[in-house]
């Protein structure tokens, strides 16, 4: 799909597909939607005077990204300012997808699934294929799928997690399998020190008095369930998975696009990312390998939405209580590589990266440090920490059409909770994206960088 027209809109967008190697996919017709794209920017009649690339984030499916797209760049046009800016916006499609929504069926009981009112359970055999195709279809990773599925499959959905004996051996094993497939004992900060299934187990039994209007953070049911509890340390596995997808899909494929628009077009560029695609713009940015280089121009704008990715992951010096050093994308932040503003949104309704993200990233070892700021938690819930010059602004609100420019070169942390504020399952707010006023701040950003060129 070279190019989408939003229904009932006069506005468009190209949209890019790319398998997990980060390379693109063709579209039906054998034609290359990237080329297309590359192609138009290239032309001087097309006076493009900028360009947007927008990530979907984590749990996206293809039909997912257009969704979120559609909703996104068809909730306000920003060109009605008559600010003389020519938009061409770009929408990058990964994959993303993590786990399905369904319940399971037992073999022995006839349904494994999330209770009595599960509309569409999953046979063993279809979990199997599903997980097997994200984390990699190998038969020691089948094997080690089945034994955690079929374990799931004799816990009755109701049964209560408090209290429960540890994980049996034979299951423990095939998770120290997955782990060791998917990468968990390589580069990862957090799994590399010794992550172990039981621990994930063990908080997800531990008595805990969930808050109101709150739902499963790791499946259907409260996680105190026995059965979520079984296939928490799972859950966890795959977030790390797709977070590393997501780094890697941006360094690659992500960066490779940027740098080939620049080569095409003088036009500004802005990054535009949600949940874990503000991992994927950021790598882009920043670029693969240990010592990254910037783009061969800066980019102007770089508009990160209720981010699942480290509240340090920018800062170039790391509390030593978490351990020092520089964040993985404390790069970024140099003028070289981002020229004009970094706008970061936060919002306490986002349950998915409040109280998800640190569940998953830090199940066993969450603590606060002095200002209250936690060990594992995402910017879309404590905005960038830990970078000089930080500005955190006033709150967003409804109808807000104005705000006081940015300036080149600085991080703005925005609560948005009264904009972003919209519940929707177990995940919150988190995908409450289509506000106008979420796009003028994108938009807001990318003038400033009209200045600072």
């Amino acid at each position: 799909m070279a190019l989408r027209r939003i229904p009932g809109t006069d506005q468009q967008y190209h949209l890019i597909a790319y398998d997990k190697r980060g390379d693109e996919i063709a579209d039906a017709d054998g034609s290359s939607a990237r080329e297309a794209a590359l192609a138009e920017l290239a032309s001087p009649a097309a006076g493009i005077t900028d360009v947007f690339v927008i990530s979907h984030g984590w749990q996206g499916d293809y039909q997912d990204a257009i969704r979120q797209y559609d909703r996104w760049v068809g909730a306000v046009n920003p060109d009605e300012a008559g600010d003389g800016i020519r938009p061409f916006v770009i929408g990058l499609h990964w994959p993303s997808k993590a786990w399905s929504d369904r319940g399971l069926k037992s073999g022995s009981r006839g349904l494994l699934s999330a209770g009595d009112d599960d509309p569409d359970p999953q046979t063993v055999d279809e979990a199997v294929d599903e997980y097997a195709e994200r984390l990699g279809d190998d038969p020691e990773i089948r094997e080690a799928l089945r034994t955690v599925f079929e374990h799931a499959a004799d816990v009755d959905p109701d049964d209560d997690a408090s209290g429960s004996d540890d994980l049996p051996r034979d299951v423990r094993k095939a998770y120290a399998t997955l782990a060791e497939h998917i990468g968990a004992d390589g580069d990862d900060p957090l799994l590399s020190s010794g992550w172990d299934p039981t621990d994930a187990f063990a908080t997800a039994t531990a008595e805990q008095e969930p808050e109101a209007g709150t739902q499963a953070l790791l499946g259907g049911g409260w996680f105190r369930k026995l059965r979520e509890a079984v296939l928490t340390p799972l859950r966890q596995l795959t977030f790390w998975h797709g977070k590393n997808q997501a780094r890697e899909f941006g360094e690659n494929g992500a960066a490779r696009l940027l740098r080939e628009i620049q080569a095409a077009t003088p036009a500004r560029v802005h990054l535009l990312g949600h949940s874990f695609g503000t991992i994927v713009v950021s790598s882009a940015v920043r670029g693969p390998g240990s010592s990254p280089t910037p783009p061969s121009r800066p980019v102007d704008s770089l508009f990160l939405v209720q981010g699942a990715v480290s509240l340090w992951a920018f800062s170039n010096a790391v509390p030593s209580a978490i351990g020092g050093g520089r964040g993985y994308l404390s790069d970024v932040v140099r003028d070289d590589f981002v020229a004009g503003p970094i706008v970061v949104t936060r919002s306490k309704w986002d349950y998915a990266v409040g109280r998800f993200y640190p569940l998953a990233v830090g199940i066993a070892g969450e603590y606060l440090l002095g200002d209250d700021l936690p060990k594992y938690g995402g910017i879309g819930a404590f905005g960038v920490q830990g970078v000089a010059g930080t500005i955190e602004l006033p709150p967003l609100q409804k109808g807000a059409r104005e705000r006081d420019a940015f300036a080149p070169g600085v991080v703005y942390n925005i609560d948005a909770q009264n904009v972003i504020a919209t519940l929707e399952g177990a995940s919150g707010a988190h995908n409450d994206l289509a506000h106008p006023e979420l796009v003028r701040l994108a938009w807001e950003a990318a003038l400033s960088g009209v200045e600072s060129r």
